[in-house]
């Protein structure tokens, strides 16, 4: 019998209502007036068949409670007591001590029987609470899940979400807020997956760890159900006058194969939103197979770097109001002698995690300064930014490296260092320092991706950015999606009210530029200007696109 099933069958006994109880009883006394005639038939209650009739007690009393237990012991006590003869053969009546024994003896064992039982469930019900119920939404669990059995329509589909900074929000703002915030989210998860089924008895919301959530839901509900998740957690939460943006991903799973199964494929596809910056992935067995991969890749980033394999390309950033290039993003791309071009998202996560990001991001730093320095050359004045993961700036040694061009401080002056929204403070106070002394030496800071990842008004106040910049998945949409655009207007309000400049990734056609200008945004980066490019290719492009600008 499955774990869950099986507790919960034992715990609905308790739980039966008045009505099924009497039914119950009535169907036990009739038994026990079965059973008399049985004990009458057989010859008395000389015999030891009357403990039949205690065992039909003792029963009785584990389902009925104490109460019942006690009533059937009286009912029992009764059929065997004065109109039962002690030998129907000489018809040989009981001495009423004899019965009145028995008959209390009944009543007594069928209380006791209750109370035992009561007291069993009692710790059963506890035991699963602590082992099937998170203690602090009462949801069902991990534990719960993998153990439970349940029917599923052909087009189910599991979801798992996690709010990444969970455990940063108990470090900056305690365990009371972080405990009510997550009783917020499990709420409004609730609300939109379970309440919607009321019909549906079954759980759709689970609890799985601290800042994890598995959702059951229809693929045809899929669409809808998430539009409202997506919408519900951009804007910010508030908890104790304090505003907090939540930062999360979701992977999806087709329910094929096991609870736990299904659980680990939510959990890889999650993995990949996350490093793709994207709201949610679907699992699909190419997938993982893509994880294992990236794997191997990244144990060849040494080599590469050895090798020169790696190289940069750069994206102009449009001024929205005079239509010139005031920057470009200089990104590091990667040229495989076998594979040929790997995409950014390949290996720069793993490079994030080790210390091979301080070897790379002196590289392309060296780099960007170096080929910046020759578009001086061909007439090209431009600013520059680099894309750095924000606990690099807990570095001293990245600090020392950047802070030896200030002896050139023209080109220093023209450095932006983007900062990956996906990245939380390990060290606040030390990463705002770093970037004090920094911005001191006359560089920039943009918060990149945002909307994506960690993004606390708390954050963005308290550390020095100049500009943040608005992720392409809220600008694809921008067009025909009014509510998108009703968030990307408030980002952009958000931005100017803490005093910094907004920049829209991903434009890709006239229209979003000019609904950009409309809302009074100030850069814009995409396919509609132009792709990332390499030096030569960005230095035929600057000169082009200049003579374009001249002419209109």
């Amino acid at each position: 019998m499955d774990v869950i099933t099986g507790i919960e069958k034992i715990i609905i006994w308790k739980k039966t209502s008045l009505i099924r109880k009497f039914l119950l009883m009535t169907l036990i006394v009739s038994i026990q007036l079965l059973i008399a005639f049985f004990i009458f038939y057989l010859g008395g209650t000389k015999n030891s068949y009357v403990y039949l009739e205690l065992s039909v007690i003792i029963l009785g009393g584990f389902v009925l409670g104490p109460l019942g237990g006690a009533l059937l012991g009286l009912t029992g006590g009764f059929f065997l007591g004065p109109v039962m003869p002690a030998d129907t053969t000489t018809m040989l009546m009981q001495e009423k001590a004899s019965w009145l024994f028995r008959l209390f003896f009944y009543i007594f064992t069928g209380y006791i029987s209750g109370v035992v039982i009561e007291y069993l469930l009692n710790i059963i019900d506890r035991l699963s609470s602590i082992t099937l119920y998170n203690p602090i939404t009462k949801l069902p669990n991990k534990n719960y899940f993998e153990n439970m059995t349940r029917d599923y329509y052909f087009d189910e589909r599991i979801a798992v979400i996690k709010f990444e900074e969970y455990h940063k929000m108990i470090e900056n703002l305690g365990i009371d807020y972080a405990t009510d915030f997550i009783n917020k989210i499990s709420d409004i998860f609730v609300k939109i997956f379970n309440e919607k089924n009321k019909n549906n008895k079954e759980q759709n919301v689970f609890h799985l760890e601290e800042d994890k959530f598995a959702i059951i839901f229809s693929d045809s509900e899929m669409k809808n159900n998430f539009k409202v998740v997506y919408k519900t957690f951009y804007k910010a939460i508030k908890e104790k006058n304090v505003t907090y943006f939540p930062s999360y991903f979701i992977g999806i799973s087709p329910r094929t194969g096991s609870n736990t199964e299904v659980l680990q494929k939510a959990e890889i596809a999650r993995r990949s939103a996350r490093k793709n910056l994207k709201f949610y992935e679907i699992y699909s067995p190419e997938l993982s197979e893509q994880l294992n991969k990236n794997f191997d890749l990244s144990l060849e980033i040494p080599r590469a770097i050895n090798n020169r394999e790696f190289f940069l390309t750069y994206h102009p950033k449009i001024n929205l109001k005079s239509g010139k290039v005031e920057g470009v993003e200089a990104l590091i791309r990667w040229l495989h002698p076998e594979k040929g071009l790997i995409p950014p998202d390949a290996f720069i996560p793993y490079i994030e995690k080790t210390s091979m990001i301080n070897t790379v991001t002196e590289w392309v730093i060296k780099t960007a300064f170096f080929e910046i320095k020759s578009m001086e050359k061909e007439n090209i004045n431009t600013n520059f930014s680099v894309n750095i993961p924000l606990k690099i700036l807990e570095n001293p040694k990245i600090i020392r490296y950047i802070e030896a061009y200030k002896r050139n401080p023209l080109s220093i002056y023209k450095l932006e260092l983007e900062i990956l929204e996906r990245d939380n403070v390990e060290n606040f106070k030390k990463t705002a320092s770093a970037m004090k002394d920094l911005k001191k030496l006359g560089i920039n800071f943009s918060l990149d991706d945002y909307g994506t990842g960690y993004s606390t008004l708390s954050y963005m106040q308290q550390l020095p950015f100049d500009r943040i910049k608005i992720d392409r998945m809220f600008i694809k949409d921008i067009e025909n999606d009014e509510s998108m655009r009703e968030l990307v207007q408030s980002t952009i309000d958000i931005g100017h009210t803490l005093g910094m400049e907004v920049v829209a990734e991903g434009v890709e056609t006239i229209k979003a530029v000019e609904i950009l200008q409309n809302m009074g945004c100030d850069y814009a980066q995409g396919y509609h200007y132009a792709k990332p490019m390499t030096y030569p290719e960005f230095i035929r492009w600057y000169k082009d696109y200049n003579s374009t600008e001249k002419l209109s």
